[in-house]
């Protein structure tokens, strides 16, 4: 079973301009509102790809139950403890019609002892062994990284595997636990090594260390430009088809979306990846900030290259 944590969940505004601009009034055409935060973003493409999974977390308030309603339209197991007190955040997406997309993101209310406490012991019920855990996402509305620490090292103590997806403290903490799969972007790539990544074998290093740090697997993305990936040992550069982008938030969760359920359909690494990307793309072509059609994402893959380095 895949399960996906999420600790700072949100709901996303997504308002769309003609074109976005500093210092004058801006006009919306339209907004709508969808499910924020990593880890529910990954539990919802992953249903779409037709991975069962749990998705549990924090939620809060009103906003907290919208949430949920929204997790439970898909085939997922919803496992979320929630407080009456307080509120879920809310995120502002501001997109416009060259593709460009402005997160805004409330920090989130922190979480007391007694809650973190709580949620420790509800997740160590969840999780066993053979199980693939999903931490990901903002962790603003916490103080350090203890939480994140405890969750890891029950979930290696169940025999579970975890992938992870943060970055800065968070990230290069979460490395030293070993996790079976992390997915950096060039600029949490480059904090890491303390420097920026300029040419591939700048990346291709990186990655390398990372690996001798802890991590099994790296997938570092570029964007619209694809990623580099390390799997098993062996390195690949994957380049994604050109699309019409519509909305780049949440483009990197579907990107691990693919590579988790690759994984999960026992994949060789060329077809993860192949997979992965084209589920990307997809969603880069959605107006929302979670969610693709299958339809498109199985027709773009076969656009995607992988090249062996």
């Amino acid at each position: 079973m895949v399960i996906t944590v999420t600790i700072n969940p949100a709901m996303d505004i997504v308002m769309q301009l003609d074109d976005f601009r500093l210092n004058v009034t801006n006009r919306i055409k339209n907004k709508f509102k969808c499910v924020g935060g990593k880890g529910t973003h990954v539990s919802i493409n992953l249903s779409l790809l037709g991975i069962r999974n749990t998705a549990t977390g924090v939620v809060m308030g009103t906003t907290g139950e919208e949430i949920l309603e929204r997790l439970s339209e898909h085939d997922i197991d919803v496992k979320f403890i929630k407080l009456d007190k307080g509120d879920s955040r809310t995120n502002y997406v501001l997109a416009d019609s060259n593709g460009n997309c402005t997160l805004v993101s409330e920090k989130g209310q922190l979480l007391e002892k007694e809650v973190v406490d709580r949620f420790i012991a509800y997740y160590s019920d969840l999780v066993g062994t053979g199980d693939m855990v999903v931490i990901s996402g903002d962790a603003s509305n916490q103080k350090g990284t203890g939480l994140q620490e405890k969750l890891i090292d029950i979930a290696n103590a169940r025999g579970a595997r975890f992938c992870f997806d943060a970055s800065g403290v968070y990230l290069e903490e979460g490395i030293r636990k070993k996790p079976f799969l992390v997915k950096p972007n060039l600029d949490e790539l480059g904090a890491l090594c303390g420097r920026e990544l300029t040419a591939e074998t700048d990346i291709i290093e990186a990655m390398k260390l990372v690996q001798e740090k802890g991590a099994q697997n790296i997938v570092a993305s570029c964007g619209g430009d694809g990623s580099y990936a390390l799997i098993g040992g062996r390195l690949y550069r994957v380049r994604s088809p050109e699309v019409e982008v519509k909305n780049s938030v949440g483009c990197g969760d579907a990107l691990l979306s693919g590579i988790i359920a690759g994984f999960e359909m026992k994949l060789p690494a060329p077809e993860i990846l192949r997979k992965a990307t084209a589920v990307a793309a997809a969603a880069a072509m959605e107006e929302s900030t979670v969610g693709f059609d299958p339809l498109i994402a199985a027709e773009l893959e076969a656009r995607v290259t992988v090249e062996e380095l």
